[in-house]
């Protein structure tokens, strides 16, 4: 039975209510004196018993009133603190000063992979963060998100103590507050991320690209590394995060870095990491590296090409193992992360000159998967300039809604050197430009790039001409050209205005029929 006793403070209090239970033979469990109130807890005790007792301690000067209460308060603030403690995802530890632990949440469990009840009592005297402890302890100073490798899990941890200090202010303990690292980094993913890109926001209309499509969701299904080959400008990121959403990894962090952006000296620091010290100018308490950022998701390097030999064995050790090791440390992490990488080069042709691994190489080629350039995919072109004017008309708030017939005929003329994202800057170009409804052909700027994407420029006069010889060959580069557009006889000769009949002894006279 627990009582709740409102009272006047006054020497003595206690006692008179101690007789009380003395004279009626009751065993006092406990007692407790708050503010305002003394708290009693005795055995159990028959009904009547119960009304008697009350009424007698009533009878006690400066009792004001006795109650009946469900808890005694340190119970009840034992029962909030657990329930704080088991609802929060920070590990939680509580040191006294001899470096024994006296409390742990489930959380802490669950990080250090262990049983709460084997924690109670423990030493942490061969902990990693036991010289953290020791310096709170000793200066009474708190240390915040400190990253420290935890032997017990082989992993990192985001480490904060805060000392725990008596009524003099010495400091009788310490709260060690544990961050699982991938929660860390879940947080920051959540706060940084981009929106996912999916499949079906890649805009296409030309067979060879629902193809890829649809072979590229097969691909994202499986755990395999991929190669993406393409011009600069196709969208090889675009599908990179695509293969990232469809796969059993979408909810995992998508970690994308260019290669040729960063120095080589750099490079090996953010693939990897480094511990504190490693060298001149290292982040105090380190910093881990891409792939340990990306742990359980995808990383995606971007024109692969580019990296040094160097670091191309280190990355495939990494590929090979499954393991990373930080720069100045001695200790490897595990990493589960699937590897996806772009390029616009020849591996094929730097692997023959030694600027790249074949080992490598064929590490990373596993799945190709090469997007064609958009001048061989003329059919997407008026959908993608649809597209992005919708887009940027939206963003800037313009009443532009479509193409005159000329203006598009310009958009599909032209060879498309910097592919998708060029065609992106004329249109966002062209939006700022229009005054009416219409984007018309003076709104098309295409650059000086224009100038020199003429198939003409491709003929090579080596050697001395003729002049029937050298339209012979002009003319067999713009019906090469003109049927690798439009990909249709007919329509090479709508454009060229000749004859189909024409076209075809044309076509099988340079031997392009087969093309």
């Amino acid at each position: 039975m627990r009582l709740r006793m409102p009272c006047s403070d006054r020497i003595g209090l206690v006692r008179d209510i101690s007789i009380i239970l003395e004279e009626r033979k009751i065993n006092i469990v406990t007692i407790e004196v708050e503010q305002g109130a003394v708290f009693l807890e005795c055995q159990g005790m028959l009904q009547k018993d119960t009304k008697e007792l009350i009424e007698a301690l009533e009878r006690v000067d400066d009792v004001h009133s006795v109650e009946i209460t469900r808890f005694m308060p340190s119970k009840e603030r034992g029962e909030q603190l657990d329930a704080v403690l088991t609802s929060v995802r920070d590990g939680i530890l509580v040191v006294n000063c001899d470096g024994s632990i006296i409390q742990c949440n489930a959380a802490a469990a669950r990080i250090l992979k262990i049983s709460p009840g084997t924690m109670i009592g423990q030493s942490i005297e061969n902990s990693s963060w036991n010289a953290l402890v020791a310096e709170t302890l000793k200066t009474g100073c708190s240390y915040k998100d400190q990253e420290m490798f935890i032997e017990c899990i082989s992993s990192y941890c985001v480490i904060s103590t805060v000392p725990l200090k008596d009524t003099n202010h010495e400091v009788i303990g310490v709260v060690i507050v544990l961050r699982d690292i991938g929660d860390v980094r879940e947080l920051v993913k959540k706060m940084t991320a981009s929106l996912p890109v999916d499949f079906g926001d890649i805009t296409c209309d030309s067979m060879v690209m629902k193809e890829l499509i649809l072979q590229s969701r097969r691909y994202a299904l499986s755990d395999s590394t991929v190669l993406i080959r393409g011009e600069t400008g196709t969208g090889k990121e675009l599908f990179a995060r695509a293969l990232h959403s469809g796969s059993g990894r979408s909810q995992g962090t998508f970690v994308p870095i260019n290669c040729a952006a960063i120095p080589e000296t750099l490079m090996e620091s953010e693939l990897f990491g480094y511990e504190e010290g490693a060298f001149t100018g290292a982040v105090k308490g380190g910093k881990p590296g891409l792939f340990e950022l990306s742990n359980g998701g995808t990383l995606f390097l971007d024109e692969i090409g580019e990296m040094s030999v160097h670091l191309q064995v280190k990355l495939l050790r990494v590929l090979q193992e499954r393991r990373v090791r930080r720069l100045g440390s001695s200790r490897e992490v595990a990493v589960d992360v699937r590897v996806i990488t772009a390029t616009n080069r020849n591996l094929e042709d730097m692997v023959v000159r030694g600027a790249f691994r074949e080992d490598l190489y064929y590490r990373l080629n596993v799945i190709p998967l090469t997007i064609p350039p958009l001048r061989e995919r003329p059919e997407d072109i008026g959908l993608l300039a649809e597209y992005f004017l919708q887009r940027f008309a939206d963003k800037m708030r313009r009443s532009v809604n479509g193409f005159s017939k000329e203006a598009l005929e310009r958009l599909e003329q032209y060879n498309w050197p910097g592919n998708v994202r060029e065609l992106e800057n004329v249109i966002e170009r062209a939006v700022n430009l229009v005054e009416g409804s219409k984007v018309r052909p003076e709104h098309i700027c295409l650059g000086r790039i224009a100038a020199t994407a003429n198939p003409l420029s491709t003929i090579q006069f080596e050697t001395y001409q003729s002049l029937k010889e050298r339209l012979a060959e002009a003319e067999r580069a713009i019906l090469k050209e003109t049927l690798r557009r439009y990909r249709s006889s007919r329509r090479v000769g709508s454009v060229l205005d000749l004859s189909h009949t024409a076209v075809l002894k044309k076509l099988r006279k340079y031997n392009l029929a087969n093309e």
